[in-house]
């Protein structure tokens, strides 16, 4: 009888622990499919910093007041709502471009990042690069818009529709050309 009990009694705690475990299991699954569903972010990092680096070389250094982090996405990203700004580093550590924008919305598996509200690109002639929203593909190593962009150098103002140019923006083609201004030299 007394064995007939303590099964009893056993059968009877491993149901409520099965119970139990489940409605545990049911609740973190749901928690899960939550933030799945919803732009929760896993990770916020304040005064983030970002290097790659090539060979021993850093050849990227972002920085960032404000990091979110998203890997439960299905496509897993990382925002930055407070804006970024990007200096582009050659072999010899020496900056040859430096990008900044108000926001910033990077696609982690795929390196392809999103800049948007007053993107500027500054490359090391001092030409400069002007739009409201820009793409870049890190592992092409290629900066690209199809929106409109204003391209100030030492002697000209040219604007378009789209462009694409190398990360550094020491090399550069626009899509479609809707003005060009000469600058004159006050001094001649």
């Amino acid at each position: 009888m007394r064995s007939k009990l303590h099964n009893l009694k056993s059968i009877a705690t491993l149901v409520a622990m099965l119970f139990l475990w489940t409605a545990c299991e049911n609740e973190v699954k749901e928690v899960q499919a939550l933030a799945r569903d919803e732009r929760i972010p896993m990770e916020v990092q304040r005064d983030f910093v970002l290097r790659y680096s090539d060979s021993s070389f850093y050849r990227m250094e972002l920085m960032a007041p404000l990091a979110e982090s998203y890997p439960q996405l299905d496509i897993p990203q990382r925002e930055f709502r407070e804006g970024i700004n990007v200096r582009f580093l050659d072999a010899l550590g020496q900056e040859t471009s430096r990008l900044r924008a108000e926001y910033a919305l990077q696609l982690i598996d795929k390196d392809l990042w999103e800049a948007r509200g007053d993107v500027v690109v500054v490359n090391e002639k001092g030409e400069q690069l002007n739009t409201e929203k820009l793409f870049w593909d890190a592992r092409t190593e290629k900066i690209y818009s199809d929106e409109f962009v204003k391209i100030t150098t030492k002697d000209q103002i040219i604007m378009g529709e789209g462009f694409q140019a190398d990360q550094n923006f020491s090399s550069y083609e626009l899509d479609r050309v809707t003005g060009q201004l000469n600058i004159e030299d006050d001094a001649s």
